[in-house]
């Protein structure tokens, strides 16, 4: 069915359709043919089919002339894109406040006592969790 279809047989109201086939320029889809699920007459719950809806499904009103969907790009949020790498400098300035920190070192100094005890391990290697222990006295 074509958009003007739908307009002439539904006036002035919502109506809920399935995307039978569209074509795309730049960035706007333009619906060509649609299968009619449904009219709707409430605004409120063509908003909520709308914010529903997926799979080439959607909701319009017949007041519009033409029927496109404008097509957006997800954007990740802005932290998520960042990814540079930090300075031996700052790795440094940041080791110095973690390792300040009341609760790292109190966790440090449990897996210390747990490593002479041998309950667990801070790693495979004897010389990596001296070091790390000898570092974190230095500072």
């Amino acid at each position: 069915m074509q958009w003007e279809e739908v307009r002439k047989i539904y006036p002035d109201q919502y109506v809920k359709l399935q995307i039978l086939a569209s074509h795309t320029e730049r960035n706007i889809k333009y619906v060509d043919e649609v299968a009619l699920i449904r009219a709707i007459q409430d605004p409120k719950e063509a908003t909520k089919e709308l914010l529903q809806s997926k799979d080439g499904v959607i909701v319009s009103h017949t007041a519009n002339e033409e029927l496109n969907v404008e097509i957006r790009a997800f954007r990740r949020p802005r932290a998520a894109r960042m990814t540079r790498t930090l300075t031996d400098k700052q790795k440094k300035q940041m080791t110095s406040v973690i390792f300040k920190d009341e609760g790292v070192l109190s966790q440090l100094q449990q897996a210390q006592k747990d490593r002479r005890d041998g309950i667990s391990t801070y790693s495979d290697s004897e010389e990596e969790f001296a070091q790390l222990l000898n570092n974190i006295q230095n500072e």
